[in-house]
């Protein structure tokens, strides 16, 4: 009997565990998967409702500006400051470019008939990308790092200008009710993965 006993405890245990164990896989599958698609979800209701997927963006690119002159306007020994600063624009940055570079440079492309303007913008990306990996490597302390911060505002400004005036106008123009909601799902989809 107690030898049945201990088998049954052991059974016991490799079902709890194994239950366990589904419950944490399935619990980490929904984490990565269940906010891009209510972002999705989310983002198609808001343009059904006549709301502009670039609005959103917009928004992103205050933020990201606001973020940009607080770090050029920190002292040389706001070595913990900056760094949270450079954290927060790091995160805000890679949420804004995926969802750009996988939803709205395609559409400049291909709904607007501009690749020229979608290459370039990819370039600029790239570019603030370079300038966030020297700030990364630079000491906080550093006085060339508010340079360095200016320098990828004024890169960064610049994009946001010809967004906003040429390439965001240019899409709404050219976009029909099903694309526009769609890129709106699409933005908040792509803005989700970055958690």
């Amino acid at each position: 009997m107690a030898m049945g006993n201990r088998t049954g405890n052991r059974w016991l245990s490799m079902r709890g565990l194994a239950a366990f164990a589904g419950g944490a896989v399935a619990a980490v599958i929904a984490s990565r998967m269940l906010p891009p698609l209510v972002a999705q979800a989310a983002g198609t209701a808001r343009a059904a409702a006549g709301r502009d997927p670039f609005s959103v963006l917009e928004r992103d690119h205050r933020v990201i500006l606001s973020l940009l002159t607080r770090m050029e306007r920190s002292p040389d020994n706001a070595t913990g400051g900056r760094m949270q600063l450079l954290l927060r624009l790091k995160r805000r940055l890679a949420a804004h470019a995926l969802a750009e570079e996988d939803v709205v440079y395609p559409l400049l492309h291909d709904v607007a008939h501009a690749p020229e303007d979608a290459r370039h913008l990819y370039a600029e990306h790239a570019e603030m990308k370079m300038h966030l990996f020297a700030l990364e490597q630079m000491r906080k302390d550093d006085s060339r790092w508010a340079v360095r911060a200016s320098e990828l505002r004024l890169l960064i400004a610049g994009h946001v200008r010809q967004e906003e005036e040429v390439d965001f106008p240019k899409l709404r123009r050219r976009m029909d009710e099903r694309t526009t909601r769609a890129a709106a799902g699409g933005v908040q989809r792509e803005k989700a993965f970055i958690v």
